[in-house]
């Protein structure tokens, strides 16, 4: 009996041990989660990203720093901004804010053009970061949202893409063509002028 009695107070140390264990990781990890969720909350205006915008000249032109802004929006490496997205502005100063280099502050927005041909969707990006995109294609002309996957392609020193229409888009007056972005989720779109 005398085994038996150690044996059991031999694991209630270690359920114990664990259990705090996984208390304190989680205790670690949420306040990052709840902080990031809090900040995407505060938002006193949103700014819509154009051409040539980079972290710098946004937060010049409103009065934050460029690692305010990437707190507000829970950005992460490489604080990539798109032509077209809603970017929060900050309501306050936060001093959570993670620092930023300059060289991340001063990347332009990115962004693409597309065209088509009859048989083909024609995709040119500007400033993406080295990320894997997929490629998506809707018929623009209807109310119908359906979007398709063409492709996809990882960016690097290639600017250029061309993918083949599938059979139901290539009598589509007009394309919606969005490129996803696979780490950040984010989704940019064009509609191309017809004859481009």
């Amino acid at each position: 009996m005398n085994s038996v009695s150690s044996s059991k107070t031999w694991r209630l140390p270690v359920i114990c041990l664990t259990l705090l264990l996984v208390l304190a990781f989680l205790a670690s990890v949420l306040p990052t989660g709840v902080a990031a969720a809090a900040a995407k909350k505060k938002c006193d205006k949103t700014y819509e990203v154009r051409r040539g915008d980079t972290l710098k000249k946004i937060g010049e032109r409103f009065g934050w720093a460029p690692n305010q802004i990437v707190y507000v929006n829970g950005m992460n490496v490489p604080y990539t901004i798109y032509v077209g997205q809603k970017m929060c502005l900050p309501e306050e100063v936060n001093n959570k804010a993670p620092k930023v280099s300059n060289s991340y502050a001063a990347l332009p927005a990115a962004y693409f053009t597309a065209g088509r041909t009859a048989n083909d969707v024609l995709v040119y990006t500007y400033n993406y970061p080295k990320t894997s995109v997929i490629v998506k294609v809707d018929n623009a002309g209807d109310s119908v949202k359906k979007f398709v996957n063409v492709g996809a392609f990882s960016v690097g020193n290639q600017k250029t893409w061309r993918f083949k229409l599938p059979t139901e888009l290539k009598k589509a007056s007009k394309l919606t063509i969005c490129l996803k972005d696979t780490t950040t989720n984010y989704l940019q779109c064009v509609v191309p002028r017809s004859g481009s």
